[in-house]
């Protein structure tokens, strides 16, 4: 990674596909983000297809302060080709770790940052029905569709000066909108990227069965969920396969298509 020049110490990773992933279990990678500052990526394993074409993606990637395997997928085949294990760390996993601190629920201490006012409404009832308390100006609503560079949450951050933002929006914009505002405000949040995890727990998005979470299985679960999805989704699997055997711990070459990998 290139990570910002006021970054914190180096934390032990494992290189995969240019991605420096962390080592460390979920509730040292809170620990760390929220004394330290910056922003974390968390990639699903479809996500990382976009390594191939998508250049902003790939410096966001590779600029985060740290970076959590999401997929179980991606990790089994890190195995099966170099032998060595990569830790992963599911995005609810490390979502669930970190709305148990309390700092993060401290009133006004973090922004939650949202793709749209339903996904808004239906994590601030899940909040309400676990009586967690979270002021309505904690909420914000991003561009639709969500900006690379949006100056309204931008500014939003600077007036209201959160330690915590928490970025639930999914579609791979985040880890992009996370680096405009690591190199624009005049301060150093810790912000998190967790895409559709706070929407697999609020009902937002479909959510996806404990035992599959636990198991590292997600990813299976989530082919077999909606069977219109079934084959795109088996494509991108296997062409994340495909590019661990074939490049492992290197950045591949920027492609015209993630089908040209």
């Amino acid at each position: 990674m290139n990570p910002d020049p006021n970054a914190a110490p180096r934390v032990p990773t494992e290189r995969v596909l240019g991605i420096e992933f962390f080592s460390g279990t979920a509730a040292e990678a809170v620990e760390h983000l929220a004394r330290h500052g910056g922003y974390a990526v968390i990639p699903a394993g479809p996500a990382l297809m976009k390594l191939n074409y998508d250049e902003d993606y790939r410096r966001a990637m590779q600029s985060a302060d740290l970076a959590l395997a999401d997929s179980g997928l991606l990790a089994l085949m890190w195995r099966i080709a170099t032998g060595r294990k990569l830790r992963n760390i599911s995005g609810i996993t490390f979502l669930k770790q970190l709305l148990g601190s309390a700092e993060i629920r401290t009133d006004g201490a973090t922004l939650f940052v949202f793709a749209s006012g339903e996904a808004k409404e239906k994590a601030a009832k899940w909040f309400r029905a676990r009586e967690t308390l979270v002021h309505e100006r904690s909420y914000h609503v991003a561009s639709s569709p969500p900006e690379v560079h949006d100056y309204a949450l931008l500014s939003r951050i600077e007036e209201l000066r959160p330690r915590h933002v928490v970025m639930a929006i999914p579609g791979g914009t985040q880890e992009k909108l996370a680096l405009y505002l690591r190199e624009h405000l005049v301060y150093r949040p810790s912000i998190y990227c967790v895409g559709a995890a706070l929407g697999f727990l609020s009902g937002s998005e479909r959510p996806i069965p404990e035992w599959a979470e636990k198991s590292h299985l997600g990813w299976a679960a989530r082919l077999f969920a909606q069977p219109r999805m079934f084959f795109p989704r088996l494509a991108m699997s296997l062409g994340l396969a495909r590019m661990v055997f074939k490049y492992r711990s290197e950045l591949p070459p920027v492609r015209s298509h993630w089908a040209d990998a």
